[in-house]
């Protein structure tokens, strides 16, 4: 309206003039020249005022114009970086959540919560990719199901093999809704996930909207969205590796540790065991040849009891320090071991002594289990340490669980308890030689140290967890064997 109305003055001023020069032919023949003279002089500035009054009004109407598109594209230029400063806060936030976490469940979770900003989607889903052959593993969902079936569908025709190779979002319309006569066109968004030049997963978007209607901004914010949920999923992989490495090279190191630090204790107790033992013997026999000869009721009896008792305690210790040392003869007899028939026969070796404690049993074992390569006897003797154990973690009684499974090459023994539980601090001592938690009972310290020593010519080790209050649990692991000893 505005734009006309300067063209239609326009006319109406030209009529205007043609009017007067009208006239003034009109009055030329009867007016006098000097009147005409004059008339046609104001008329001249009239109309050339006119036209002035005409290109400044056009000036006017071009500046309007130029004013009115330029306020055109400066709203254009706002609306576009406002929607490019979303984006960026979109990519911030992702990017915010992965370098804070290495959960992949938070990982997909910010995925799947920025990706509904801009493009909202009935289901949506997170696939790995698996193996050679490329299977889909669903890692998360959100919505209904529509989305898991889509792209398994796609997957068996060969359209996700496509879109892997394209590396780029794909748009496919889900047919069923195409051919259905009134109702609404879905389609299904398959995005690829990749990290160093790799397909690692698929995004998955079931949108009700047709292929025409996702624009290309949309597309592009997917993709790098994608790319960075591919990065992180990455990294939280790295992570989850290095810490189980870290995990795995702890307890190396402590095994080794203690290896060590019982080898060598083992070749100074042998020493020590041996140059004892044969002193003590002495000392036993003449205590046992004085008993004969002392009379009935001498108050030697009573000492000579207290000797011989302590003899025999010393001769104990002896016995476990040569156990530690490795200097049994029982080596001999290596052959392939039956742990189930072995954990039997010690539990009913020791049955009564826990129905007395009030210590109840669970006993969860494989009698399919392998062989073990071993020293029967020793392995009893080290089921025995831990049954033991167990008890006196227990002063009031409690549940008892032996259990034994197979593993890929070796077999596990478990013996947990409800007791009073291990210390932390003193966690890392409990396998010293004469480090005992019981010497005030009576306690020699040697049950751990022997037990340990026997599993570890055995090719196996030692795993302890407790928690004070709650209970413990040993972790024994055999490497299955045919009998044949490898030392």
């Amino acid at each position: 309206m505005s734009d006309e109305q300067p063209v239609h003055s326009a006319q109406s001023e030209k009529d205007s003039i043609a009017q007067i020069k009208h006239l003034l032919d009109q009055i030329k023949t009867s007016a006098p020249p000097d009147l005409v003279w004059d008339l046609r002089f104001h008329t001249d500035i009239l109309v050339e005022s006119l036209r002035e009054s005409q290109a400044r009004s056009l000036g006017l109407q071009e500046e309007n114009r130029q004013l009115h598109e330029r306020v055109l594209r400066e709203r254009s230029d706002y609306e576009e970086l406002r929607a490019s400063m979303d984006e960026l806060l979109n990519l911030h936030e992702l990017t915010e959540a992965i370098s804070t976490t290495f959960a992949i469940s938070d990982i997909l979770s910010a995925l799947m919560d920025l990706s509904a900003r801009f493009l909202p989607s009935e289901s949506c889903g997170v696939f790995s990719l698996d193996g050679d052959d490329l299977k889909l593993d669903v890692l998360a969902t959100r919505g209904d199901q529509r989305v898991v079936q889509c792209v398994q569908d796609h997957s068996e025709d060969g359209i996700v093999d496509w879109v892997l190779r394209e590396q780029r979002p794909v748009v496919i319309e889900d047919m069923s809704t195409v051919e259905q006569a009134g109702v609404e066109v879905c389609s299904i968004v398959i995005v690829p996930l990749r990290v160093r030049a790799q397909n690692i997963g698929l995004y998955g978007l079931y949108c009700r909207r047709s292929k025409d209607a996702f624009t290309a901004g949309e597309m592009e914010l997917l993709s790098v969205l994608a790319n960075q949920t591919a990065v992180a999923l990455e990294n939280a992989r790295l992570y989850s590796e290095l810490s189980a490495s870290t995990t795995q090279l702890k307890d190396s190191q402590q095994q080794l540790l203690m290896a060590e630090k019982m080898a060598a204790i083992g070749r100074l107790a042998g020493g020590v065991a041996h140059e004892v033992n044969n002193p003590l013997q002495i000392i036993l026999s003449r205590v046992q040849l004085l008993r004969i000869n002392a009379a009935s009721g001498d108050r030697l009896i009573e000492g000579l009891d207290s000797i011989e008792h302590g003899v025999k305690r010393i001769s104990k210790i002896i016995r476990g320090l040569l156990d530690i040392a490795g200097h049994s003869a029982a080596e001999r007899d290596w052959g392939a071991c039956d742990v189930v028939a072995a954990l039997r026969r010690t539990l009913e070796l020791v049955q009564h002594q826990l129905e007395r404690a009030e210590v109840e049993i669970a006993f969860k074992c494989d009698d399919s289990l392998p062989p073990v390569a071993g020293n029967i006897g020793e392995l009893e003797q080290v089921f025995l340490n831990m049954i033991i154990n167990a008890q006196h973690a227990m002063p009031e009684g409690g549940t008892l669980e032996v259990s034994a499974r197979v593993g890929d090459e070796d077999v596990f023994v478990e013996f947990s308890d409800t007791g009073v539980g291990i210390p932390e601090g003193l966690l890392d001592r409990i396998f010293d030689p004469f480090f005992s938690t019981r010497s005030e009972q009576g306690g020699t310290g040697l049950g751990l140290s022997v037990s340990y020593g026997i599993v570890d010519r055995h090719g196996g080790s030692i795993a302890v967890q407790s928690t004070c209050g709650k209970g413990t649990r040993f972790s024994l692991r055999f490497p299955i064997g045919d009998g044949v000893c490898d030392e």
